[in-house]
């Protein structure tokens, strides 16, 4: 009965062009691309798993409102991936070409090594950053004047302070977003379903996630979720901790730290973790002042993260 119902999707009516927006074992949540319209799709006869970000062909289910079927998985411009325990490359999420990195700068306090570890995972995946401040109206002075002090005039990346109160800065995200497929990434509490209000996503944007084991949809306020805004598409995730930069050594993670990058090379020992080796460049860059101590402290974080991540996915092969 089932594949009889897909050989008929299959051949009944004009496909439509759509976005993955959340994925289970054998269905996905997707959004057509001309108006945003969500439908849960099964996809029984692709090669590939779709992941979110995705474009998709699907066609619309006859007689069952909501529902279709993904025809064909269009060809990706970028996929961003991790690697299991298993040791096996999983796509986390593809053709995103903007990463908004949100951080409160109050209620909870301004993170740092978040940000910088964030913004050292968008330069390893070639990806254009931009950091969202929230929280402006609860901000304290001079949290603030550090934040912009660091991050847009001396790092030069693109910076925006935003407040859902009363609403500065949400016009200036929108344009940002405008023409491009963006994730957003946040640790709990930072303000991201606030932004996504007032951005306009719950205008019928919103979307459950799809059960891995069943591939049946479920709604939650705690699982991805895509908004169309007419001009482009933004998607919210909540799994930040699989944003690992495990697969990097050390001078790859430390050339993806845009002030440390200069230096990586200069030091006496091709090999150096820029820790507590001697003639370290990146290290007497730090004494001079040239690098921030709170950029190379989160440094220090991300490299003792990546060890003890890679760690534990040797530990677990080991034991498969």
């Amino acid at each position: 009965m089932r594949q009889s119902k897909h050989r008929a999707l299959r051949e009944a009516g004009p496909v439509q062009p759509a976005v993955v927006v959340s994925r289970g074992r054998n269905r996905a949540w997707v959004a057509v691309e001309e108006d945003g319209t969500l439908l849960l799709c099964d996809f029984p006869s692709l090669d590939v798993l779709p992941a979110v970000g995705d474009s998709v062909l699907i066609r619309p289910a006859q007689g069952a409102p909501g529902e279709g079927i993904i025809v064909e998985l269009l060809p990706r411009t970028r996929a961003i991936t991790r690697t299991t325990a298993a040791g096996e490359r999983k796509t986390m999420a593809a053709n995103v070409d903007l990463l908004v990195i949100v951080a409160a700068l109050a209620r909870p306090a301004l993170r740092y090594g978040f940000i910088d570890r964030a913004l050292a995972f968008a330069e390893h995946q070639e990806i254009a950053p931009l950091v969202a401040l929230t929280k402006a109206d609860l901000a304290a002075t001079e949290t603030l004047t550090q934040a912009l002090a660091l991050y847009r005039n001396r790092l030069r990346y693109d910076t925006l302070v935003l407040s859902t109160v009363d609403h500065r800065g949400i016009a200036e995200l929108g344009e940002q977003i405008a023409g491009r497929r963006a994730l957003m990434l946040g640790q709990s509490g930072v303000g991201k379903s606030s932004l996504f209000r007032a951005l306009g996503a719950d205008r019928g944007a919103r979307v459950g996630e799809v059960n891995e084991r069943t591939g049946r949809g479920r709604q939650t306020t705690t699982s991805s979720r895509l908004a169309y805004l007419g001009h482009g598409f933004l998607i919210d995730t909540p799994g930040v901790r699989e944003f690992s930069l495990a697969d990097l050594d050390a001078g790859e993670l430390a050339g993806c730290f845009r002030d440390l990058a200069p230096y990586v090379g200069r030091c006496r020992f091709p090999d150096c973790r820029h820790q507590e080796e001697p003639a370290c460049a990146v290290k007497a860059a730090v004494e001079a002042g040239e690098i921030l101590a709170v950029r190379y402290a989160s440094y220090r974080r991300a490299l003792e993260q990546a060890t003890r991540s890679l760690l534990s996915d040797v530990v677990a092969r080991l034991r498969i």
